[in-house]
């Protein structure tokens, strides 16, 4: 991949991103899919078209795995993955913590991404060559351990699996005892990119949505975490994931793997 991927990541998100704030604090229909908290709005499609629209006019030979629209195209090894609007709930209740994500993924890699905060105006981005980016600073985490960490989590959807979802729960119990706390903040794309910026020492989730989390996973990587994640359902695109700096994947990674499976 090049500076001209990166480029269109970029481009791309902040459009969709410009989608969000027109709309931001305005009533907006909504509807809900699986669960009480998976919810689609007539913004998250406004702002996934944009998105679309702005990759196909810049670059048209790769198809989409997108939230709302599913599969646009062919999507072969390489496609781009586009998550409109991240953090859903907290956007339509004018709590200030969402994003839009965006990552093109090669033999399901992403090797290149954006994460855009409209509201901070924050744009993370990260290709292999040139490492993770904040508004063009580049990133690189601090290896602190477990005890001096803040981290956060990313439950599983109630549709999934609600028999194991009780030890989810725990692990977020002795998580939260162990650190300096867990927050389960809602945007699963920004845990990651705060984990490259260092605000967080790890952040975790169990069949969580690739689109929600692909372009912060390849951040995360860029800035020197730990990374892993292991794709536990091909047909709804859930992912299990862990990424920490090394000093609490020591001590996070053996308490995760009895709860969930990370390869």
């Amino acid at each position: 991949m090049n500076d001209k991927f990166l480029e269109i990541a970029i481009t791309a998100a902040v459009g969709g991103g410009d989608i969000l704030l027109q709309n931001y604090g305005k009533i907006i229909k909504s509807s809900k899919k699986e669960s009480l908290r998976d919810i689609v709005t007539e913004i998250d499609l406004l702002s996934e078209q944009e998105i679309v629209k702005i990759i196909i006019s810049s670059e048209d030979k790769y198809g989409f795995l997108t939230e709302e629209q599913d599969e646009i195209g062919r999507l072969d090894n390489s496609y781009w993955i586009v998550d409109a609007l991240d953090g859903t709930i907290n956007y339509i209740h004018q709590i200030p913590l969402f994003s839009v994500s965006v990552a093109f993924i090669k033999n399901e890699q992403p090797v290149v991404g954006a994460v855009y905060n409209p509201l901070a105006e924050d744009i993370y981005y990260g290709l292999e060559s040139i490492g993770c980016f904040k508004n063009q600073k580049k990133l690189s985490i601090m290896d602190s351990p477990l005890s001096s960490s803040l981290t956060a989590a990313a439950f599983s959807g109630e549709a999934y699996d609600k028999k194991n979802r009780s030890s989810e729960f725990e692990l977020f119990g002795r998580i939260n005892d162990l650190s300096q706390g867990c927050l389960r903040t809602g945007s699963a794309s920004m845990n990651l990119a705060y984990v490259s910026a260092g605000n967080l020492g790890a952040c975790w989730g169990r069949a969580n949505k690739f689109w929600d989390i692909a372009a912060g996973l390849l951040f995360a990587r860029l800035s020197g975490a730990v990374v892993k994640f292991h794709l536990v359902d091909d047909t709804k695109h859930l992912v299990n994931y862990l990424a920490a700096t090394p000093k609490c994947w020591n001590e996070l990674e053996p308490l995760i793997s009895d709860v969930f499976q990370l390869d």
